[in-house]
This record gives C-alpha cells, sequence and structure tokens, in this order.
C-alpha cells in the first residue's frame, strides 16, 4: 500500500500483520466450528439499524469533500456491536463500537476497496486507545493475557490504566459519543477524525442490573419514544505534533480543534430484532477499506486494518462456505 505524506511505517509493519491474522485464525478455530465462524472483533451486534445520513448545507467549504460536498441524504446501516471477540453479557465491560454503512456513494474507491458504492465509518467509544501501534495491538494478539500484561506493564505503563478505562457499560448504545480513532484523508491534503455525538430527546435509564441482552432492549425501548439521532462531526487536524497520524493513543485536543458538524444520523423507530436482520448483521461487512480515495484511512493502525479485515472475511468465507459479504 502506497504511503501517503502523512504516513510512516513502522519497523517490521508487515511481518507483524502477518502475525496477527495467523493468531485470528487460530483463535477462531477454537471458538467456532466450520459453517458458523463469527467475527474476529466485536464478534456480538447489539443493533443493527436502518439510518439516514443527512449532509448539511452550511458546512465550511474547506470539508464540503468525497460524501460532504453537497447536502444529500444516504440511506444506509448503523451497527452498534461490544468489542470482544466472542459474544458476552451486555453488562460486562467492554470497548463499544458504532459503525455506519452509507450506500450510494458515487465516486472512485481506493484499491483494496470490495464495495464501489459504500462509505464506512468505524467508531470506538473512545477517542483514543491505549494500543496505539501495530506492535502494541501485536502484542495484545499474539501474547498470552499474562504475557501480555507483564510485557507491558514495564514497557508502556500507561496502556493498561488506559484499557481498563476505555471499557465501559452504558445504559444504551444510542446515548454515548463515538469517535474514528484513526485518522484519514479529507481530500488530498488535509487530515481528519470522526465522531458522533447523540443528540435524541430521550436516553435510557441506568440499571444496577443488567440481562445479557439489555443494551438492545434499552435501544428497542428509545426507539418505541422515538428516532435515534448523532450529529457527525469533522476534526480537523491543525497540528501534527500533537495530533499525531501513526500512534492512535494519543487523543487529539477537541479545544485545539474543535470537531464541525457536518451531517445527522437519524435512525428512524424499526423492528430490528428479527431473524432476517440478524441474518443481514452477521452477512454486512463494515470495513475502513470500504472508502472514497478523499476518505482514505491512514497510518499504520489503519493499514493493519485494512489488511487484516480483508484477510479474515476471505477465510472466514471460505471456512463457512459463505457467498456474502460477512
Amino acid at each position: 500500500m502506497e504511503l501517503t505524506p502523512y504516513e510512516q511505517r513502522e519497523p517490521d509493519e508487515d511481518e507483524m500483520i502477518v502475525a496477527m491474522i495467523a493468531a485470528m485464525k487460530r483463535q477462531q478455530e477454537s471458538d467456532y466450528p466450520p459453517g458458523a465462524t463469527g467475527r474476529a472483533a466485536h464478534a456480538k451486534h447489539t443493533a443493527l439499524l436502518e439510518m439516514s445520513f443527512a449532509v448539511h448545507e452550511d458546512i465550511p467549504a474547506h470539508l464540503r469533500v468525497g460524501v460532504f460536498a453537497e447536502p444529500r441524504v444516504y440511506q444506509g446501516y448503523l451497527r452498534f456491536s461490544n468489542g470482544n471477540g466472542a459474544p458476552q453479557p451486555d453488562g460486562i465491560k467492554d470497548l463499544r463500537g458504532a459503525a455506519l454503512k452509507l450506500h450510494g456513494v458515487d465516486g472512485e474507491h481506493i484499491p483494496e476497496s470490495d464495495e464501489l458504492d459504500t462509505q464506512d465509518f468505524i467508531l470506538l467509544n473512545t477517542p483514543a486507545i491505549p494500543l496505539g501501534t501495530v506492535r502494541l495491538f501485536t502484542d495484545v494478539i499474539t501474547l498470552s493475557q499474562a504475557k501480555f500484561a507483564a510485557r507491558t506493564a514495564v514497557s508502556h505503563p500507561h496502556v493498561l490504566a488506559g484499557l481498563a478505562k476505555a471499557v465501559i457499560t452504558p445504559s444504551s448504545p444510542a446515548d454515548i459519543p463515538y469517535w474514528s480513532n484513526v485518522a484519514a484523508l479529507l481530500g488530498p491534503d488535509q487530515v481528519v477524525k470522526y465522531s458522533i455525538v447523540p443528540t435524541s430527546e430521550y436516553t435510557s435509564p441506568a440499571r444496577e442490573k443488567h440481562d445479557d441482552n439489555f443494551l438492545g432492549d434499552h435501544l428497542e425501548q428509545h426507539l418505541a419514544q422515538g428516532p435515534v439521532t448523532f450529529d457527525f462531526k469533522i476534526q480537523l487536524r491543525t497540528d501534527p505534533q500533537s495530533m499525531p497520524v501513526e500512534d492512535i493513543a494519543v487523543e487529539w485536543s477537541e479545544t485545539a480543534s474543535v470537531p464541525v458538524t457536518v451531517a445527522t444520523v437519524i435512525v428512524q423507530p424499526q423492528p430490528f430484532r428479527t431473524a432476517a436482520r440478524n441474518s443481514l448483521a452477521e452477512e454486512l461487512a463494515f470495513s475502513p477499506a470500504h472508502a472514497l480515495v478523499e476518505h482514505r484511512p491512514i497510518g499504520a493502525v489503519a493499514r493493519a486494518r485494512i489488511a487484516i479485515y480483508a484477510q479474515m472475511v476471505s477465510w472466514r468465507h471460505d471456512r463457512d462456505g459463505r457467498t456474502g459479504t460477512a
């Protein structure tokens, strides 16, 4: 993958990606029988929702690029998920994901994309991930928990504390903000990150006790009251030193560069706990590679994700005999 002027390779980056893919395949073979292979990460969806993505009219001129070039409404899907590689009860603290897929996206897509009319945005419940480099991701995936904790406690003592802070138990996936973590291009000469911030009138009540699937329960109750809405924001990189591309453990200051709202995510009331929707949730692929050239994800972690997603999807298809895009 050719680098942009904003990127640089990590030492042994390609070898580490190969090692991560091999380790993930071994884990998947251990966790799932052939024919029923789950995702290697964010295995449990708490909801897959039809959504609209309404691009605003009053966007600053320098942000009118790609899908934000003109006011229009895209249709697509929003997938809420728990971060763990194996499905587990919603009450267990975890990273929480929000992945958006826009359909009907015209334009040139990056060469790695296997979808030529979509744009995906992959977001997490934290603005920065303590595992900020490919090296740290490789350690957490290829080492046992004990070995990773022992090595990290010595070499990167902040990582374990940061990971403990990043895992949460929200009242609902619709009640918390999400960030892209990795940077992306916005046209040829701008670098940005994305976020979504909840704006719904309704919020879910907190509970002391949590059922295994309470996040879906609360979301269902929310939609019975009215739409789920988020502001979609762009944060422009204004300082290469304090806003690095190659270390996603560093949070970009939202005071130094205030995120600008450019679109509204709208989820209308709908049934989503159906066999058909659950099947679609397993078939759909959300990938950083599903991107216009103007929105190419950049940085070593983004490059690793693109390579790993592609390999794992293909392997999962072959192992399960699938023809879809899971």
